[in-house]
């Protein structure tokens, strides 16, 4: 399983799979998985030649700074799990590569 931090690279992959032909399976997910993110993996798994999970933490679905402060960050278990999975390709992007430009809203 690898694991990717920029848009760019999964732009890439993703290409690289259009290209050889292969079916594509996408779970998007903030993380700190639990059964149903797997079940989801699982099915994509068994349906499609390449998964692809990602991890991101997205401050715009939170309305309380604290709530975004003290969600649980848990990459490493979590790759664990996705690889026993088996998952392809993980994007765990930053927040300045979803979002270049700062978010201005006011909480």
């Amino acid at each position: 399983m690898q694991t990717i931090t920029t848009k760019s690279e999964l732009t890439r992959q993703i290409t690289a799979c259009i290209r050889q032909g292969k079916t594509i399976g996408f779970v998007p997910t903030m993380g700190a998985l639990h059964q149903g993110h797997i079940s989801l993996v699982e099915h994509s798994v068994e349906k499609c030649k390449y998964t692809v999970v990602s991890i991101f933490v997205n401050p715009t679905q939170f309305n309380n700074q604290n709530d975004l402060a003290t969600y649980p960050r848990t990459l490493e278990a979590d790759c664990a799990l996705l690889e026993k999975s088996g998952v392809d390709l993980v994007f765990a992007p930053g927040v300045e590569d979803i979002y270049p430009t700062p978010d201005e809203r006011v909480f």
